[in-house]
């Protein structure tokens, strides 16, 4: 909906939802400001909107914020896995995170030249950052769909070599990361036919963050 010019009450309908978040991101520097407003939908009224600027390195944890302030403001009762979700973002050089955010990108393209754009961006983040867990299982899924997706760029042992060795050394950092038990599980049934591994990964994926499209695609 981010160029849609949608009246919020339709938008709403739409996405079958009661109230909705506005906002905007500027960065300036290594600054970055957050402008969130929330809105019930139906009749439509500003319930609660704030400014959030920080330096460009909390980014991670600035996203939590906002979402945390979101939460209290509409009175949700967030579960325990659901407030840990919002409490675990890393503190990452400013370089590393945009490294990982442009590797994301290109790897969602799924071209020849984009997957190996995505790999070369994933690394950059990780020379910047070599204890960045979330950059290692962007770079294991990279590996994965170079290897077996409809874009073949590698051999296929190679390529599961390389996506299991990303993906530990992502869960080695960070146990709790459902992107590297997701990106590890697709190896474990696509290279290695551990269907059963692959099942007790993706569901360990899911009760991370029960909201991982890619782990439910998978």
């Amino acid at each position: 909906y981010k160029a849609a010019r949608k009246p919020l009450a339709q938008i709403a309908r739409e996405l079958n939802v009661d109230a909705i978040v506005v906002g905007s991101v500027v960065r300036s520097g290594k600054r970055v400001r957050i402008n969130a407003q929330l809105f019930q939908a139906s009749p439509e009224r500003q319930l609660w909107a704030n400014a959030y600027e920080r330096d460009l390195a909390n980014v991670v944890s600035l996203q939590d914020e906002v979402a945390r302030a979101v939460a209290g403001e509409i009175q949700i009762n967030l579960t325990h896995q659901e407030r840990a979700l919002l409490e675990t973002g890393q503190q990452v050089q400013p370089a590393a995170y945009e490294a990982y955010l442009k590797g994301r990108y290109f790897w969602n393209l799924r071209t020849v030249d984009s997957l190996r754009k995505s790999v070369a961006y994933f690394q950059e983040a990780i020379q910047d950052e070599p204890d960045y867990a979330l950059a290692y299982a962007g770079l294991a899924d990279a590996y994965n769909i170079m290897g077996f997706g409809a874009v073949h760029l590698m051999d296929s042992d190679e390529a599961g070599t390389k996506a299991i060795a990303a993906a530990r050394k992502a869960l080695a950092l960070d146990d709790s990361l459902p992107e590297a038990h997701a990106a590890l599980a697709f190896t474990l049934h696509r290279d290695k036919g551990d269907w059963a591994a692959a099942e007790r990964e993706y569901q360990r994926a899911l009760q991370l963050n029960p909201n991982y499209a890619l782990a439910h695609l998978w």
